[in-house]
């Protein structure tokens, strides 16, 4: 079985969103190794000295123990063109290192900076990232996504995000897109248009 991950903001040398991290992790380590506790990565990451002010990514490897942790300075990179692409059997339950899927669905439209995954005509998610689409009123959210997102989950928490059934045609709805992860929030959203089976950031 591959090594499952968690992706942590690191900010200020302050790891952000750690209940929903944990959250996810327990229940990982529950469903495929039968583990139960009260894990707690405040318990287990201690950021390194050379990790200064400033924004990291710290990526942590797992099984039914913690593997590796390391840390990398993170700039965000903003996309130009998304591809659609209906996958009807793509999963992504758990947060797997294996992500070889995705890559192979990247392969394929080596002119997109990233692939949308749609599931008979439903939204599910990107390939690094949750979604959110913004309609000059509300941020909504696909409800047929394939990895509980913790950022995602945290959005719902706090009201600032609702949950609905996103199809392709209702795409032209909306005014903004938003590719959310624990690197990326609601701020950081884009305005799109719509050409048939591709996504053009305006």
């Amino acid at each position: 079985m591959s090594l499952l991950f968690e992706t942590i903001k690191c900010q200020n040398r302050q790891l952000h969103n750690l209940y929903y991290h944990n959250i996810r992790v327990r229940w990982s380590l529950e469903n495929l190794f039968g583990i139960t506790g009260d894990f707690d990565f405040q318990n287990s990451i201690e950021i390194p000295d050379w990790v200064g002010e400033g924004l990291y990514r710290c990526r942590v490897s797992y099984a039914e123990e913690i593997s590796k942790v390391e840390f990398f300075e993170y700039n965000f990179k903003h996309p130009k063109i998304i591809q659609l692409d209906e996958y009807q059997s793509f999963k992504y339950d758990f947060k797997y290192e294996d992500r070889s899927q995705f890559q192979h669905l990247l392969k394929l439209y080596p002119k997109a900076d990233d692939v949308i995954i749609t599931q008979n005509g439903l939204l599910t998610d990107a390939t690094y990232a949750n979604l959110a689409f913004f309609d000059g009123t509300k941020w909504f959210t696909p409800n047929t996504y394939l990895l509980l997102g913790t950022k995602r989950q945290y959005l719902l928490d706090n009201q600032l995000l609702t949950e609905v059934e996103i199809t392709v045609k209702d795409l032209i709805k909306f005014k903004r897109i938003s590719f959310i992860n624990a690197m990326r929030d609601l701020d950081l959203s884009y305005e799109f248009e719509v050409n048939n089976t591709i996504i053009s950031i305006k």
